[in-house]
C-alpha cells in the first residue's frame, strides 16, 4: 500500500479527530501538497456536519420504561442471587458439620434399628445406607422447600 492509501484510510478518521496527533500531522503534511485527499477531506467534512445537523431521534417513553423495568429486574435478580449464595455457603459449610458430626450417632442407630438386616460390610455398611438414606431424604426436604420459597417470592414459575 501506498503512502497515498494510507491516508485516504485515514481522512475520515482525522476529519472526525479519532486519530493520534503523529497520524493528523502526516494527514494535514499530505493535504498540502494532494489536491485529491484535500477535496475527499473537505466533503468528509461537510458530510459530518451535515450529520451533526439532523435531529437525534429520541425513543418512544414506554420503550425506555420498559427498558429501565427489564434492567432493574435484572439487577434485582443478580443481587438475589448475590445474596442467596452468600446464605447457601454457610449453610452447605454447617451441613458438612452436620454429616461429620452425626455420623457417629447414626451408625450407632444403624446397628440398633437394622440389626436384622444382614449387608455386605456388616454394621458398618448398614449404617452407612441408613445415613445414605437420611441424607437423601433430608436433602429432598431441602430441595421442596427451597423450590417453593423461590415459587413464593417470584422467582421461579
Amino acid at each position: 500500500m501506498s503512502v497515498h492509501d494510507d491516508i485516504r484510510k485515514l481522512l475520515p478518521l482525522a476529519v472526525t479527530g479519532d486519530v493520534a496527533p503523529e497520524d493528523v500531522r502526516r494527514v494535514r503534511e499530505h493535504l498540502r501538497c494532494c489536491e485529491r485527499c484535500r477535496q475527499v477531506s473537505e466533503d468528509f467534512a461537510a458530510l459530518g456536519s451535515a450529520l451533526r445537523g439532523l435531529p437525534t431521534p429520541q425513543p418512544r417513553a414506554e420503550l425506555v420504561a420498559r427498558v429501565r423495568d427489564l434492567a432493574e429486574s435484572r439487577l434485582a435478580r443478580k443481587q438475589a442471587r448475590s445474596r442467596d449464595a452468600a446464605v447457601l455457603a454457610p449453610l452447605v459449610a454447617a451441613s458438612w458439620i452436620v454429616a461429620l458430626a452425626t455420623w457417629p450417632v447414626t451408625r450407632a442407630a444403624g446397628k440398633w434399628i437394622f440389626t436384622g438386616w444382614h449387608m455386605p460390610g456388616g454394621s458398618f455398611g448398614t449404617a452407612l445406607v441408613a445415613y445414605s438414606i437420611l441424607g437423601f431424604l433430608l436433602a429432598c426436604g431441602a430441595a421442596i422447600a427451597v423450590g417453593r420459597h423461590a415459587s413464593a417470592i417470584g422467582r421461579i414459575r
